[in-house]
This record gives structure tokens, sequence and C-alpha cells, in this order.
């Protein structure tokens, strides 16, 4: 577990570009999946965003 609100944070930012990572390996996606695999992609830079605030903030 992490000590601080930081490593706390580094740790969220890492899961969420692991995320994104994944989803990106996955290749070429049917048009029909595109605007979920953008929608997730969103609320991983949402939450790195927040990280980001909260690690300059703490």
């Amino acid at each position: 577990m992490s000590n601080t609100p930081l490593e706390e944070a580094m740790d969220r930012a890492e899961r969420a570009l692991i995320r994104i990572e994944r989803a990106i390996e996955r290749g070429p996606m049917h048009s029909s999946r595109e605007p979920a695999l953008r929608a997730k992609v969103a609320d991983a830079l949402a939450e790195l965003d927040i990280i980001i605030r909260e690690a300059s903030n703490g």
C-alpha cells in the first residue's frame, strides 16, 4: 500500500495508463465499438486530470 497521497496518485495514474495501453493493443475495432472506446479513453484522461490536480494540491 502507498504511503503518501502522491504515491497513491501515481499508482492510480499508472493503472489508467495501463487501461489505455490495453485498449490500443486490441487494435482496430468495428466502427460500432469506436464510440465506446473513445468514451473509455476520455474517462481515463479525466481520471488522470483529477490525479494531477490532487497531486499538485497535496
